[in-house]
């Protein structure tokens, strides 16, 4: 995958777009790079419509999901927790193994940017994105909060494959 530059996928004009209530960015970063500045993360694409998602979703190698950290962050929010709309945050953490990460990815992808990840609206606002992580044989996969408010996992819609039985939730430790 073309990480120099941001991925462009377009549904064609005869498709109907299916517009999503916010814009959502992935963003990939090398798990052995060092370096934790912004200049370190590619920006792969802003997705605007559930079609884009799908298609953008369907080019990512499965390969590519389980070795590389991605991020799906709302437009404007950074996938740093030194962004100030992170950094009083925190996160859900959950390990996925390896034989089933890249379809707990894709659900939880599409159910994040269709703003179902949990069923009380007031909550929607709350949750910035979503992180995987590789590791050996599991992957850690994350989901972003503005703030502390909503610690409980049980807050969550059901994602196949993420047990809110072990899921850890840590606040954000800004490096400023």
């Amino acid at each position: 995958m073309d990480t120099s530059g941001t991925m462009e996928i377009m549904a064609t004009s005869s498709e109907v777009t299916h517009p999503l209530y916010d814009k959502w960015v992935l963003w990939a970063h090398l798990p052995h790079d060092t370096d934790w500045s912004i200049k370190s993360y590619k920006k792969i694409m802003t997705v605007k419509s559930i079609e884009e998602m799908v298609a953008l979703y369907s080019a990512i190698p499965e390969k590519l999901i389980k070795n590389c950290m991605m991020f799906v962050m709302r437009e404007g929010i950074k996938p740093m927790w030194e962004d100030p709309l992170n950094s009083k945050g925190g996160c859900f953490s959950f390990k996925v193994p390896n034989k089933v990460v890249t379809q707990v990815w894709s659900q939880l992808s599409y159910i994040l940017v269709g703003e179902t990840l949990t069923n009380d609206s007031r909550l929607w606002k709350l949750i910035n994105g979503i992180t995987i992580s590789p590791k050996k044989s599991f992957c850690i996969i994350k989901i972003w909060l503005k703030n502390c408010t909503m610690q409980n996992p049980a807050q969550l819609s059901s994602v196949q494959g993420l047990s809110i039985h072990g899921c850890l939730f840590k606040r954000h430790k800004p490096e400023f």
